[in-house]
């Protein structure tokens, strides 16, 4: 992936990781998401503290800064947050406080657009009680399953072609996820996963 920083532009090639990697402060993130429905993505991130509290709840996904705001989702097609054209294509890991151990995400794929959350550049806020009253209406049992061996494997072309052309969907001879999430819902009903992204004690630099 092209990366342009204050310093010039340089080449950075992504490696996947396991759900429980933990991450050191500083290094960039980026998330590759397939869905196996159509419908509409959001993804919401709250910061998480060492006494197990949340921070508040903001909507990372969609925004104007990542693919123009088009959240639309394909089955089987892989949506790229950030997106390879986005003018930062990652998230950087960092601390918004000295007892912060990590973020939880909640990701969401809804058949209709969600009414109510602006589309901004910014990233929107929503009320912890509305996220909590999601996730009691959506929630489900979810089974996880991770790719044996497939941690520290570098991005592949078919991998790149199919998150930067539009249409383009990897085939099964082509790399599967490295993690895949099972979510027993009921057909019509929005799908909800909580995917926790741990930090390390150790910092980037």
């Amino acid at each position: 992936i092209q990366v342009r920083e204050a310093g010039g532009t340089s080449w950075w090639t992504p490696e996947r990781t396991r759900a429980a990697t933990l991450f050191k402060i500083g290094e960039r993130v980026r998330l590759s998401i397939e869905s196996p429905r159509a419908g509409y993505l959001y993804v919401i991130d709250r910061e998480q503290y060492a006494d197990g509290t949340l921070g508040e709840p903001l909507v990372i996904f969609p925004t104007l800064q990542a693919r123009g705001g088009n959240n639309r989702v394909s089955a089987g097609v892989l949506i790229e947050i950030p997106d390879q054209s986005d003018r930062i294509p990652y998230f950087k890991m960092t601390r918004g406080r000295d007892d912060q151990v990590g973020e939880i995400l909640t990701v969401l794929v809804t058949p209709q657009p969600i009414e109510g959350i602006p589309l901004t550049h910014e990233r929107p806020r929503l009320s912890p009680e509305q996220l909590a009253e999601w996730e009691s209406i959506w929630g489900a049992q979810v089974e996880l399953f991770e790719m044996e061996g497939g941690a520290g494997a570098t991005w592949t072309k078919a991998e790149q072609q199919a998150g930067a052309i539009a249409g383009r969907s990897l085939t099964q001879e082509e790399p599967v996820p490295q993690t895949i999430y099972r979510v027993r819902v009921k057909p019509g009903n929005p799908l909800l996963i909580t995917v926790p992204l741990r930090y390390g004690h150790e910092t980037t630099h």
